[in-house]
């Protein structure tokens, strides 16, 4: 008893429990940290040794050593009766209280904050492979998993999760459960595909995530052919429904029976098809082309691969790559959609894009109809929910849009494409400290994805007014994908920021050889040719670009100063009126989001015109527009504020709208506004004015500098043009 109360009197049991405690704490964070650098497995052992030695260290200090006011002492160098260590003792009570409460909201949040994934949330991992034919064996690993996940994705009691997101696990050293709660799926099903001749031998098997419980497992023989390998998937589908409690509808075991195609020779073509256009890139997509046309050769009755020809072809025209303008890649993309449709009415991802396709061609309705049956009959596919959100946003509905990408995040939590959509949602509200890392993320998914890199350079260059960080990125852009007359172009507008037309000529001659009917190349060359004083040149793009994109704000406003400068301006009314009726015919003009800039450039016209009470309407409507809106940003107003409040005659407010924009990063063509735009020619010349011009230009020669050392150090890759000796980027260079 005396031993037992020394015990207590040197606090070792206090300290024992405050150990314990503080283990427990450090292997939380120690889990946490593990799983979120991706590092080791062996790492939470090796930490858990070194506690597990610490505990009889700390028990030894306690017992042998005493906390005094003038330092760690020898307990027998301690008077009794100086001793403090029932303060300390109290001291550790309250700790071991604040940690005990600190583990009870860990626990609590582990528990209730963040819910298990539903017992019938399930992935699909990348099949191992043997055999004599690698590249054979491969595609058809490949093609057993992604039909496996298309099955499964077309029963509504499950959550899928696509293949996008669990390619990253072939090869994997992770162990189950973390990969689990990585993708957020409480079941795994994981095997091999082993090949000899005309036979394959397929090794399945489906783990608890949880428990890390084999919950079934199964060895197939089989002869290769296209109704064998589909006869599988099926088998071992509706096994997995049977062993999660699943009930399958009538349509979902049609769905199971399907075979996509009899033929094995077109189904490898439409999986190497799929595996190009993942990257999305113009070279790629033209190789992807290549594979599903390949493929619907083979098999006529191919559906699948017929939604895969339509979708390359409409991605093609998307995010201003270029490839083919939005008319081109409609026309090319209904015919094979219709026919897929044909083949199989029930077929999910034909709606899907579908769906898109009238998206593209501006019927909402239509589009809106074809996302929800896709979404009915395969409740699982990201990329429905994905372009649906898409829709949404168009519609005005921004809370539907995030909860759709969100939606399609947690079906592809992996996915570079869903990632994307959710980062250009934060991007387009105002949001982008989170569209940054959202673009981010991409990139750390998919190195290459050149319009990740794009709208990072966007944010750098519209929100902060960093050019010179911009150009970085638009060069790895450009390199990421060079045949895109879009991505190789659309840099040069910075280059003409930083006065340097030279650079950029090169990179809108190198947009407009590989597409001059592109609209980013036309806009380039547009602003390139007005910078350098060729008006004419100027003009003729002008005009061009409004065959590309009728109403174009840009083209219009350069036509516009030609007008006015020319006098002629009934001849800008009226170009004007065509392209936006709403803001000249009805009594009341209709300004809103979509067209208030245009409504600011009209307004000189009607000023120049007499009609200035019109322009006045329109001036202070477009101002309401703007209120609820962000500055920068590729969707923001920029200086058109500033332009607003000088056609009102309002020099003061005009001048500290431009201070504002200055210091909140504007820059975008700042040359421009400047020294050209005629809505500023009440401000410009002033001293405020000058002052502020001088502020900026100082910046802008600054940022023009450290691209130019930038240059000389290497770090921007040098490409001669052996004329001019402009520095561009070489492929892999960034």
């Amino acid at each position: 008893m005396v031993f037992v109360s020394e015990l207590k009197r040197r606090n070792v049991f206090r300290m024992a429990l405050l150990y314990a405690v503080a283990a427990w704490l450090i292997l939380q964070v120690a889990e946490v940290m593990v799983e979120l650098g991706n590092l080791p497995d062996g790492v939470g052992p090796w930490i858990l040794g070194i506690l597990a030695v610490g505990f009889p260290i700390a028990l030894l200090l306690s017992w042998f050593y005493e906390l005094t006011p003038e330092g760690i002492k020898l307990e027998r160098q301690v008077e009794r009766s100086a001793s403090i260590r029932h303060l300390s003792g109290r001291r550790m009570d309250f700790i071991v209280i604040a940690m005990l409460s600190a583990a009870v909201l860990v626990f609590s949040w582990d528990k209730w904050a963040t819910p298990p994934p539903s017992e019938q949330s399930i992935a699909v991992l990348p099949f191992a492979v043997v055999g004599a034919d690698q590249e054979t064996i491969d595609v058809l690993a490949a093609g057993i998993q992604e039909g496996l996940l298309t099955h499964l994705s077309k029963i509504h009691s499950f959550k899928t999760i696509s293949r996008t997101s669990t390619i990253r696990y072939r090869g994997t050293t992770n162990n189950i459960k973390r990969i689990g709660a990585e993708l957020g799926v409480r079941k795994i099903v994981e095997g091999s595909v082993q090949q000899s001749g005309d036979q394959i031998r397929v090794n399945v098997q489906l783990i608890d995530t949880q428990t890390d419980q084999h919950l079934w497992a199964e060895t197939y023989d089989r002869t290769i052919t296209a109704s064998n390998v589909f006869a599988l998937q099926s088998e071992i589908v509706q096994t997995i429904a049977r062993k999660l409690d699943a009930t399958l509808t009538q349509r979902e075991v049609q769905q199971l029976a399907s075979v996509p195609t009899q033929n094995f020779e077109a189904y490898t073509e439409y999986l190497r098809g799929k595996q190009c256009a993942r990257a999305e890139s113009v070279e790629a997509l033209h190789v992807a082309i290549e594979h599903f046309v390949a493929a619907t050769e083979m098999d006529p009755e191919f559906a699948l691969a017929y939604v895969g020809l339509a979708d390359a072809y409409l991605t093609l025209s998307a995010n201003f790559q270029g490839g083919l303008t939005a008319e081109e890649a409609t026309a090319l993309a209904e015919p094979p959609l219709t026919r897929a449709l044909a083949l199989d009415p029930g077929l999910g991802e034909a709606h899907a894009s579908l769906g898109f396709l009238r998206q593209e061609q501006g019927n909402l309705e239509a589009a809106e109809g074809y996302y929800l049956q896709a979404i009915s009959l395969r409740p699982s596919y990201s990329r429905a929910f994905r372009l649906y959100g898409r829709l949404r946003l168009r519609q005005g509905k921004l809370d539907d849009a995030m909860a759709f990408a969100e939606q399609a995040l947690q079906l592809d939590p992996y996915s570079a494409a869903a990632s994307y959509d959710l980062a250009r949602l934060h991007d387009d509200t105002g949001d982008f400290d989170k569209a940054m890392l959202g673009y981010l993320r991409v990139i750390d998914i998919e190195p290459n994805h050149a319009f990740a890199h794009v709208y990072i350079a966007a944010i750098h260059y519209l929100v902060h007014g960093r050019i010179d960080e911009s150009i970085i990125w638009y060069n790895k852009a450009a390199a990421t994908d060079a045949m895109s007359p879009s991505l190789q172009a659309s840099q040069a507008l910075a280059y003409l920021e930083l006065d340097d037309p030279d650079a950029a000529r090169i990179w809108v001659e190198r947009g407009l050889e590989l597409g001059p009917d592109t609209f980013w190349v036309r806009w380039a060359s547009t602003m390139l040719n007005l910078y350098v004083g060729d008006e004419e040149a100027a003009q003729q793009d002008a005009r061009a670009l409004l065959e590309i994109q009728p109403g174009n704000w840009g083209a219009l406003r350069v036509l516009r100063d030609a007008d006015l400068s020319a006098g002629r301006y009934e001849t800008a009314r009226s170009r004007y009126a065509r392209a936006y009726r709403e803001l000249v015919e009805p009594e009341v003009p209709d300004v809103n989001e979509s067209n208030y800039s245009i409504a600011v450039d009209l307004a000189l016209v009607l000023q120049r015109l007499g009609e200035t009470d019109r322009a006045d309407d329109l001036l202070e409507t477009s101002l309401k527009a703007m209120a609820p809106l962000q500055r920068g940003g590729v969707s923001g107003f920029w200086l058109n504020d500033v332009r607003a409040y000088a056609l009102q005659d309002r020099p003061e407010r005009a001048l500290e709208a431009f201070r504002e924009a200055i210091e909140d990063g504007w820059r975008f063509q700042a040359w421009y506004y400047l020294d050209i735009d005629p809505n500023l020619d009440s401000i410009r010349g002033t001293d405020e004015f000058e002052r502020l011009r001088a502020v900026l230009q100082a910046d802008l020669a600054a940022q023009a500098q450290r691209v130019r050392d930038m240059m000389e150090s290497g770090e921007l890759a040098q490409a001669n043009d052996n004329s001019r000796g402009v520095w561009l980027p070489v492929s892999g260079a960034l």
